[in-house]
């Protein structure tokens, strides 16, 4: 993990120590991820974006993130049931550079981002509201706190829709599934600065490919795992390494 270059980051890595024992005991009494609890994964094929004006500050960016296979995971927030019953966001999970011969496992180079339904933090009960959760591929996702990108500070991130695709069933799981073997279902990644959150700058495209089984209880996404250099930032991402380190080890056991 990275060491923390702010203050806000060293009391939210405290404050994350302090709580992740509480996530550690939930994780074994579930035998499940406290949040995200199931999901479903493809290979995704990420590419540039063909006739996207790249800013020239992220050029090597996106060059290291379309070398070689993702893996991507949705995911419900907090229930895991397959049929809609209460609101809740959803998650998006993404791990640039996966070993496709090695059960997704990071390459070198890997990069991890933990996205969800929400803007931020603050918004969490409206935008488990305003989610589609029908519909995996009809929101956007949001890494719900600042990164450094690619060495600009302060930058945030979404995935967002590239197609629209329209679903028919109540089971998301089922809906996804069809409209990857019936159709393109592809995302675009893209950043902005905070300080212009609104000039959304284009990164990949992501397009899903192919369903792959994968055991729940070993795969792990990391939102340190910063291989191409989006490295979270500030107080939110420094709570979020300890909790998530003791919760795996307390679901595997």
């Amino acid at each position: 993990m990275h060491t923390p270059q702010r203050i806000t980051e060293a009391v939210g890595l405290w404050v994350g120590s302090l709580i992740a024992p509480i996530f550690a005991f939930g994780s074994l009494l579930r035998q499940a991820r406290i949040f995200h609890p199931q999901g479903i994964n493809f290979r995704a094929d990420v590419r540039p974006i063909q006739g996207a004006d790249i800013d020239p500050r992220f050029t090597e960016l996106v060059q290291g993130l379309t070398k070689g296979d993702a893996l991507v995971r949705f995911s419900t927030g907090m229930w895991s049931v397959e049929k809609i019953m209460l609101p809740d966001v959803l998650g998006m999970s993404i791990r640039f550079r996966a070993d496709r011969d090695d059960n997704f496992k990071p390459e070198e180079g890997a990069q991890d981002l933990l996205l969800v339904t929400s803007e931020s933090l603050m918004q969490l009960p409206v935008a488990a509201l305003a989610t589609n959760q029908y519909n995996f591929a009809g929101n956007a996702y949001h890494g719900m706190a600042p990164f450094q990108v690619a060495e600009q500070d302060d930058m945030i991130l979404r995935v967002v829709p590239a197609t629209q695709i329209d679903v028919t069933g109540t089971d998301r799981y089922q809906n996804i599934r069809q409209a990857v073997d019936e159709d393109d279902v592809v995302f675009r990644l893209e950043t902005a600065s905070q300080s212009q959150p609104m000039k959304w700058l284009p990164l990949v495209e992501i397009r899903l490919m192919s369903e792959v089984s994968l055991d729940d209880t070993k795969l792990a996404f990391y939102p340190f795992r910063t291989g191409q250099n989006i490295i979270p930032q500030g107080f939110i991402q420094y709570m979020r390494p300890v909790p998530y380190l003791l919760s795996q080890y307390a679901r595997r056991a």
